[in-house]
């Protein structure tokens, strides 16, 4: 029982002997293990080689550390008949194609500083002189840019260059005189869907042979991740739980991927963290241990490695969504007594390789019986692990006695389902939300706007208002003006827009406030600020939920009143309101400024 392909995954974990965190390491280390190297096609590539082919022009790849960057870079090189064995022995490989001169730079971070201002006086020429040199440029978030910053007090044509970056950077669909593909502004739930449909095909290639698929009595916790994730309804919540992260613009690179699928399948709570092997796994759990401790439920948070690692990505951007944390009464009661009136349900539901039901009856009776602190937190791991499981595992809505319990109770997010399926998607479709999303955005907005629970009745318009002492306060008193919408034909009202990425997979959502027939205001709509405002609508004012976002809110609000008061003449009357406490609706007295008298209307 030899594995291969474990010990290619191995090198991709998040341990310091993580062999494979770059391009020119990975054919190396597949040839040492007699494996096909991992690879995905997400259509990022021909998107790329299409549009240097049908125009030949420079092209600069940004992104961060490990988000294939070098990688697509050899493949253009390669599909333009470069020759392999200079990729790799010449500091600056070209290859010649359409008359042009093309120069790969690997990693333009890595280039010494006398050499940086070559490449960038290569590259202007080649957009604004027609030079018969092209460049194509590796570079971490940033670094070009600041490099130009830089030297622009020294050539005031870089900064033409570095506009010209810029726009792409802020609109990847603008097509000049240069292709800029930001790997950031890619999508990391889409990737990450190709690359475990791979690795699981290669995981059935390489490692067929342990006794685990022809023994039920042994147990190896690696083939056992892998049945659990090839269950649609696991793929679909994984799916859902990175998409949060690129919904919250937390994009995860490749790398960390690699790193995150490679862990959910070999880690495990042990000195090494990782197997390397199905032996190795097997032998392990051949000691009475409990089963848990290398399940993808705990690794996939990082529960297996150090806290220093559990702080950075991928681990910190998925542990935030606090799943295994996030529960009801309803939920913690049905684990803990639901085997009493339902135990059929109870097992069904819970059942899963890693589980033992013993050791589970065994605490819990202690936890009821004795309460003391070692079963407190006894019981808190085992709670933590089935809430994990519940999250990943049932398919439909669990309906326990009169009780229904739903995924959606399991993770910080509630909303990030709607915020797909109701806002990106009919987007991403060159369709219209539904209006009931508009009005549901606006009550969360109006009751932050106004710092009052204003009735749902008073969504149909947007009250812009102030307290008189300036546009951050928390509490309004006076309302400048009332932007209708859902309104046929008037120059006014909220609009979502998208804004796409170099490939259609990546997306961003901006709401935006039109008045008077143009845009005065933008806010992003990410993942948070649309759970942020849905709760208000509910009735809730979490400022305690995030108080960066509840500012961000105001300060969108600040960008309204400001345009109002700067494009209208002053009157003799201001409005200010009252709210209803009955019915949470808004009352209106006009107040009239004379010269000597100040008059209610």
């Amino acid at each position: 029982m030899e594995s291969k392909f474990f010990k290619l995954l191995a090198a991709y974990a998040p341990t310091s002997q993580n062999e494979s965190a770059y391009d020119e390491k990975v054919l190396r280390t597949a040839k040492r293990y007699s494996v096909e190297p991992i690879n995905i096609e997400n259509g990022i590539f021909p998107i790329l080689y299409d549009s240097f082919i049908s125009q030949p022009k420079p092209i600069i790849i940004s992104g961060s550390a490990g988000d294939g960057k070098t990688y697509l870079l050899r493949k253009l090189y390669e599909t333009l008949n470069g020759e392999q064995e200079k990729w790799s022995e010449d500091h600056i490989p070209e290859v010649y194609n359409d008359n042009f001169t093309v120069k790969f730079i690997k990693d333009f971070t890595e280039i010494e500083r006398a050499n940086k201002v070559a490449i960038l006086e290569g590259l202007y020429k080649s957009i604004y002189e027609e030079s018969k040199e092209l460049y194509i440029i590796a570079a971490n978030d940033g670094i070009l840019t600041d490099t130009l910053r830089e030297y622009i007090s020294e050539k005031d044509q870089y900064g033409q260059l570095l506009t010209l970056i810029e726009d792409h950077i802020e609109d990847p669909s603008l097509k000049n005189d240069l292709i800029l593909l930001d790997l950031s502004q890619t999508s990391s739930a889409y990737n990450f869907e190709l690359l475990l449909k791979e690795v699981l095909i290669q995981c059935d290639r390489y490692e067929s042979d342990c006794p685990s698929l022809t023994d039920p009595e042994v147990f190896c916790p690696i083939h056992s991740n892998i049945e659990l994730l090839k269950k649609e309804h696991v793929q679909k919540q994984l799916l859902t739980i990175i998409r949060s992260c690129d919904l919250n613009y937390n994009h995860i690179t490749l790398r960390k991927l690699f790193m995150l699928i490679a862990n959910m399948i070999l880690g495990y709570q042990g000195d090494k963290k990782i197997f390397n092997s199905c032996e190795m796994a097997i032998e392990y759990f051949n000691e009475p241990r409990r089963k848990s401790d290398a399940s993808f439920y705990n690794n996939i948070f990082a529960d297996n490695l150090s806290k220093s690692k559990q702080d950075q990505s991928p681990f910190k951007e998925l542990r935030e969504l606090r799943i295994g944390y996030e529960t009801t009464n309803n939920i913690d009661n049905f684990i803990l007594f639901g085997d009493i009136n339902t135990p059929e349900l109870h097992a069904k539901e819970l059942d899963n390789p890693f589980f033992d039901f013993n050791a589970f009856n065994g605490v819990k009776e202690n936890y009821l019986n004795e309460g003391e602190e070692e079963n407190n937190v006894k019981i808190l791991e085992y709670l933590v692990f089935l809430r994990r499981h519940l999250f990943f595992n049932y398919t439909d809505e669990i309906n326990w006695q009169s009780i229904t319990i739903n995924s959606k109770d399991l993770i910080a997010y509630e909303y990030a389902e709607r915020f797909y399926m109701d806002v990106v998607s009919p987007l991403t479709q060159n369709m219209k939300v539904s209006k009931h999303i508009i009005k549901e955005l606006a009550l969360g907005l109006n009751r932050v706007f106004l710092g009052e629970l204003l009735s749902k009745d008073g969504s149909s318009s947007l009250y812009i208002a102030t307290s008189l002492t300036g546009t951050m306060s928390k509490l309004s008193s006076e309302v400048l003006s009332v932007i209708a919408f859902n309104q046929k034909h008037i120059n006014q009202g909220i609009h979502l827009k998208l804004l796409k990425g170099f490939d259609d997979k990546y997306c961003k959502v901006n709401l935006e406030i039109e008045f008077e027939g143009r845009s005065i205001a933008t806010l992003e709509l990410d993942l948070h600020m649309f759970e942020f405002l849905e709760r208000i609508s509910d009735g809730i004012l979490p400022t305690s939920f995030s108080v960066e976002y509840y500012e961000r809110v105001l300060t969108f609000k600040s960008q309204i009143v400001n345009h109002i008061l700067q494009n209208q003449e002053l009157d003799t009357s201001f409005n200010l309101f009252t709210l209803n406490d009955f019915e949470g609706t808004l009352q209106f007295d006009e107040i009239q400024v004379g010269d000597r008298y100040v008059r209610e209307g």
